[in-house]
């Protein structure tokens, strides 16, 4: 597999680069987004917003398409016809609510998919290879999921086991874990020997509380990180969350930003201020969701009016097209972001 990143320019710890994956160039920061915009978006929709890259959980997408068996997810490049980037996580979060803390051996996680009663044993080696089935470009090794206020016991055996999964022959992202603790980072990240992970995968972030307790947990992280390494986290599915971490030098977020304010019936515009057509005020407004907006929404003179008679009549179009033009919106704000370095 043909991956390769680098990084162009810094400045007050926002940084850019250059992801290249298999021939497809992607700019940093990068967002990612989650796969649940497939559930309202045609593929060809989605690459219309500008959009390069989805994320997929392959425990959340069995347990979707009610799969008894890890072995019969499909291959997603070609049942969507998807010519971005897939990233991939090792389904350790999902996981973590289905185990029982004695489903945690040295070799790997035994839990059962909901309603299927079906035993699950799954070897940090599968998980990659389950990550590969899917078509994932970029794929993260399997780590012991807690969550980041957890006590301290808890916190380190984590990462301790996770340590023990290290694949020392691979070269996907590796978790760093440890809650808010520099000892642990430390140790989480002293476990990779030998060759060099392509990147690291900050866990626990969508967990934090606060946005100040997120940039003094990232800034800790980020110091033991080589600089040269891509860096990707995860946040909740939050725009100020969002804009947070990219602002502390996250290379890759996994976001499902666009997909909830969609949901909730938001546009966003104006440096992530939220419009929503149910009110009654927007009945006579014929200007576009945002008038300087070059999304496939904005640019077909669909009106905040007859978004408003989408909402009253509860159309599923209402969420479709606020969707395209939040994920439009969302790419484009961030590289905007990124042009701002000099």
């Amino acid at each position: 597999m043909n991956r390769y990143f680098e990084i162009n320019r810094t400045e007050d710890g926002l940084r850019t680069g250059k992801l290249v994956v298999n021939g497809l160039e992607l700019r940093t920061p990068l967002l990612v987004h989650s796969e649940n915009v497939i559930r309202y978006l045609r593929p060809e929709q989605v690459r219309a917003t500008n959009t390069k890259a989805l994320y997929y959980d392959p425990i959340v997408l069995a347990e979707k398409l009610d799969k008894r068996d890890l072995a019969d997810l499909p291959d997603l490049h070609r049942v969507l016809g998807w010519q971005g980037v897939f990233f991939t996580t090792s389904g350790a979060a999902e996981i973590g609510k289905l185990a029982k803390p004695r489903g945690y051996k040295t070799n790997g996680i035994n839990f059962r998919l909901p309603n299927q009663g079906q035993l699950i044993s799954l070897s940090p080696k599968k998980a990659i290879q389950l990550q590969e089935q899917l078509g994932a470009d970029i794929t993260e090794q399997l780590y012991r999921d807690v969550n980041y206020y957890a006590p301290v016991d808890d916190l380190a055996a984590a990462v301790e086991l996770t340590g023990r999964w290290y694949l020392t022959n691979q070269n996907e992202l590796f978790p760093i874990t440890g809650g808010g603790l520099k000892k642990l980072h430390r140790q989480s990240f002293d476990s990779v020997t030998g060759q060099q992970p392509f990147g690291y995968f900050i866990t626990q972030t969508e967990q934090i509380d606060s946005l100040a307790e997120i940039e003094r947990n990232l800034s800790a992280i980020i110091k033991l990180l080589p600089f040269e390494s891509l860096r990707v986290t995860k946040t909740r599915a939050n725009f100020e969350q969002l804009t947070t971490v990219i602002r502390s030098g996250i290379d890759v977020v996994y976001s499902d930003v666009a997909v909830h304010e969609a949901v909730m019936g938001n546009a966003l515009v104006d440096n992530g201020k939220r419009l929503n057509f149910t009110r009654e005020s927007f009945s006579n407004d014929w200007e576009a969701i945002d008038p300087e907006c070059q999304c496939p929404v904005c640019t077909s003179h669909y009106s905040r009016a007859y978004l408003h008679y989408l909402a009253r009549i509860n159309s599923p179009q209402y969420i479709s097209l606020i969707l395209e033009h939040n994920l439009f919106w969302l790419n484009q704000f961030v590289a905007n972001l990124s042009s701002k370095i000099k």
